[in-house]
């Protein structure tokens, strides 16, 4: 049994550290998310590893539950490393917490390997293990009110709206076209490269 804790906790150490390299090699560095360096500096981000999917996932709910009631929890990330079942159920997974914690978050999937030639938004979610994203609502409310510079509706738009020739003129757009003009300046190949994927394989 100690040994399996011991095994356990090695995985989670292991699940979080990739998670914290990704955000601060990738959406950090190249300002994929405006806010994200100073949600994490404030201490506004929570995170939890799911390993047994079967056994834990019920669980998951009271942990929301917890983010729910503590004002604090601005940006939260489930990661579910031994997630097998692709992007679309990861984030109908996510839109389920998101539902069953009473809206109180936006959901967004993060999915590892996305296919040859993705767009964008999907390019840039390639985050090492599968993880569902959740943020508050009122938070990016009030982000809104503020400098419309800001992050701040890219959670309400699908990734077809985001990907489209013509996105609406929201902040979701100007975050869109600083993230294509990361993606065509650095290199796809390039940016693959820091997405933890190897080292991901390697752990």
């Amino acid at each position: 049994m100690i040994a399996h804790d011991e095994e356990r906790q090695r995985v989670i150490a292991e699940a979080v550290r990739l998670q914290e390299k990704y955000q601060r090699d990738v959406i950090e560095r190249f300002g994929i998310c405006p806010w994200a360096k100073q949600t994490r500096e404030a201490g506004r981000l929570r995170t939890h590893v799911v390993l047994e999917l079967e056994t834990e996932r019920a669980a998951v709910h009271d942990v929301v539950a917890r983010w729910v009631n503590d004002a604090a929890v601005d940006v939260a990330f489930v990661i579910a490393p031994n997630f097998s079942d692709g992007f679309e159920p990861l984030a109908q997974w996510g839109r389920d917490l998101a539902v069953n914690a009473g809206d109180t978050f936006y959901s967004a999937a993060f999915h590892p390997g996305a296919e040859p030639g993705a767009g964008v938004v999907r390019f840039f979610r390639q985050s090492p293990n599968p993880t569902i994203q959740l943020v508050r609502r009122t938070r990016l409310e009030e982000v809104r009110a503020q400098d419309p510079s800001h992050y701040a509706d890219i959670f309400s738009l699908t990734l077809q709206d985001l990907e489209a020739g013509c996105p609406r003129k929201t902040t979701a757009a100007a975050v869109l076209a600083h993230n294509e003009r990361v993606l065509e300046t650095e290199g796809r190949e390039a940016l693959q490269s820091l997405m933890s994927l190897g080292d991901r394989d390697a752990s």
